[in-house]
């Protein structure tokens, strides 16, 4: 993977371990960015992501959101990502989270190697289709080691590297999109540590890439395709978020088929 650089942008993770922040004097500091806890499991709501989501944004810095998974099957998933979604939604709405939306996993209630990555697949899957938005990956080299298989290298990747040095390429990834390098920080606006992070490019990268209103669109599709997403947004219940140029994977494919088979359609 990539090295860190003295250029890239700066940018934190907060929760509710962090309290009452002050964002203006965390964006005064040099911090353009930052991830925000949302969720957990099926239910839980971080308490301060709400206020933590206004006020970072309302002090110039862009933010994502990330989801904490519990899940122990692929059964599990929908009902997290329902949770996620719509938490999400009632904090401003996903177009206002400019950054990735994340899932966090680090925990082993899937058991096997096997079944944990079946998850995430199946987290990715369900999320593009239920938002038309490219899920990221947040986890650490150890989990990848024992928990990952190497078919998540297509996946964008916030990976948590505590290690000096340049981090090795790892399970299908080689390439990092946010580095976490440390959970002992100190930010001015923040009182006691926080999660200190980099973006693979310098501030101007990040909004060019995450700051545009035209976020993940590519050129006009051509008018058959518009119209085939059109019907699956009214037939099949896909998000009209969902761009008529996308990648359109078997995984994808098939999540779109057994959706629209459950309306009832024939």
């Amino acid at each position: 993977m990539q090295s860190r650089n003295g250029n890239h942008a700066k940018g934190i993770d907060v929760s509710h371990w962090q309290g009452v922040i002050d964002w203006k004097r965390v964006r005064s500091a040099g911090y353009s960015f930052a991830f925000l806890k949302a969720t957990e499991g099926p239910k839980l709501v971080d308490d301060r992501f709400r206020v933590n989501s206004q006020g970072a944004r309302s002090a110039g810095l862009l933010t994502g959101a990330y989801h904490f998974t519990r899940a122990r099957n692929e059964a599990d998933v929908n009902a997290e990502l329902e949770h996620f979604v719509q938490t999400v939604e009632s904090a401003g709405g996903l177009s206002s989270f400019k950054l990735p939306l994340a899932l966090d996993v680090e925990t082993k209630e899937g058991g096997t190697r096997a079944n944990i990555t079946a998850i995430v697949r199946e987290w990715v899957t369900r999320f593009k289709l239920r938002t038309g938005r490219t899920l990221m990956i947040y986890t650490y080299p150890d989990f990848i080691d024992t928990s990952l298989d190497g078919t998540l290298g297509n996946v964008p990747l916030w990976y948590a590297y505590y290690n000096s040095g340049v981090p090795a390429d790892k399970g299908g990834w080689t390439s990092w999109e946010f580095i976490q390098y440390t959970n002992k920080g100190r930010v001015p606006g923040i009182n006691g540590d926080v999660d200190l992070n980099e973006y693979k490019g310098s501030e101007a990268d990040l909004m060019a890439a995450y700051n545009r209103n035209d976020q993940g669109k590519g050129p006009d599709a051509p008018e058959w395709k518009e119209a085939g997403r059109q019907w699956l947004i009214k037939h099949a219940g896909i998000s009209p978020e969902w761009q008529a140029e996308d990648p359109l994977d078997i995984g994808t494919l098939g999540a779109i088929l057994a959706k629209y088979a459950a309306t009832g359609n024939k």
